[in-house]
């Protein structure tokens, strides 16, 4: 399974995973800058509270669960195509995929330890691995199974929820163990020790476990995957060019279904009521095909074409991104550096995120006028592929294989 090469990538793709990239630490930063465990007393003494009130619906409206989204059917798109071309030569595509799976939850595992404990990689490896059921499976088998996990969150707030007792209990034990029982997280992460931090670190992964599941976020993503299997499966990412009207479709309905039903969402977000269970459930998945569909339909005009592929080179290093943002976030706000987590609210914490990605977007190019992948997507590729692989483009390039 050779690593795929330049000239096989699909540019679009790689757009879109950078576009989402950019929805992916715009909805990060109130994690990030810890403003979303500031009391609502701390929350009205920032002089910027009047703004920051606004930018907070905003960001539900907009942004919130509509990136993740987006990024999750491209994982899927991603399984089918190394799918296909492993079919294509015969070769065992469970064993390598599993592997790959492995590896990423290692990595997701690193990174949820060493630096943010709201990682997410692990849970798309655990959903990349699952993927390995629906192989053989008909198209339609797969879009039911898809629509049955994107309607999970319905499914959970009719059976009353899910227990995970054994979650909360894990987490409890580390904090007594660690003395951490009654601190408040925004001292332990802006005041403490490299360890503590790393130790907190920790003990959050089993509150994030508990979050995905309990939240439906976990089954959302697989959905998510499936839906991108199906498309992949169809190659819907070779015929952007021939799909102009349908992509208009798709914008038009998306936001006409998506923005009043995640307008009302952001109302009662984080209510637990039904209308926040439905207007989610039904409204972040069109919002975000009619992102999607904008991109796409900018993408098939000459002058926007130019100024999307600006975004390809961060999309291609996506993963070294996404695990970047979050270094270079707690550097900012954790007390392994300058420990400013808790003082600000979106009206400054946005441009920070924005600026950060625009670094990203500028050092993801010039990385790759010399290196033929990302720092982490060429570990990744290694580990999965059991070999050293050339990384420096002046090197030997590897034959197209598959």
């Amino acid at each position: 399974m050779i690593p795929t090469q330049a000239g096989e990538r699909f540019e679009v793709l790689d757009v879109v995973r950078g576009l989402a990239l950019f929805g992916i630490i715009s909805a990060n930063m109130i994690l990030y800058s810890l403003y979303i465990d500031l009391s609502d007393a701390s929350k009205a003494a920032l002089v910027t509270h009047s703004a920051d009130r606004v930018l907070d619906y905003v960001e539900l409206l907009l942004i919130e669960g509509k990136f993740y989204t987006i990024f999750s059917v491209l994982f899927g798109i991603g399984f089918s195509v190394v799918l296909s071309r492993g079919r294509a030569k015969g070769l065992n595509v469970y064993r390598f995929y599993a592997r790959r799976a492995f590896f990423l939850f290692l990595i997701g595992l690193a990174h949820g330890i060493l630096f943010w404990h709201d990682d997410i990689l692990q849970a798309y490896a655990f959903c990349s691995a699952l993927l390995l059921l629906f192989v053989d499976a008909s198209d339609r088998t797969i879009l039911s199974a898809a629509i049955v996990f994107l309607l999970a969150p319905i499914g959970i707030k009719l059976a009353g929820g899910i227990p995970v007792g054994a979650l909360t209990s894990a987490q409890d034990a580390l904090f007594a163990r660690f003395g951490f029982t009654g601190a408040k997280e925004i001292d332990i992460l802006t005041r403490g020790s490299v360890g503590q931090i790393m130790r907190f670190n920790f003990s959050k992964l089993f509150a994030q476990v508990r979050f995905l599941v309990t939240s439906g976020m976990l089954f959302k993503i697989y959905g998510c995957f499936l839906l991108g299997l199906y498309a992949g499966r169809h190659e819907v990412y070779k015929k952007v060019d021939m799909n102009g009207p349908m992509l208009k479709r798709v914008a038009i309905v998306g936001l006409a279904v998506g923005l009043p039903l995640n307008a009302v969402s952001a109302w009662v977000f984080d209510s637990g009521s039904w209308t926040e269970i439905l207007s989610e459930t039904f409204g972040i998945l069109p919002l975000s095909a009619a992102y999607v569909a904008v991109w796409c339909l900018m993408w098939l005009n000459t002058t926007t074409r130019a100024l999307l592929r600006h975004f390809a080179p961060v999309g291609r290093m996506a993963l070294t991104n996404y695990v970047g943002q979050s270094v270079i976030c707690t550097l900012l706000f954790y007390g392994t550096g300058l420990g400013l987590g808790g003082t600000m609210g979106p009206a400054l914490y946005w441009p920070i995120g924005i600026a950060i990605f625009i670094v990203q977007v500028l050092a993801s190019r010039a990385w790759l006028a010399r290196f033929r992948f990302g720092a982490l997507e060429w570990i990744w590729r290694m580990l999965t592929y059991g070999e050293w692989l050339p990384l420096t483009k002046s090197s030997q390039q590897l034959p197209l294989e598959v």
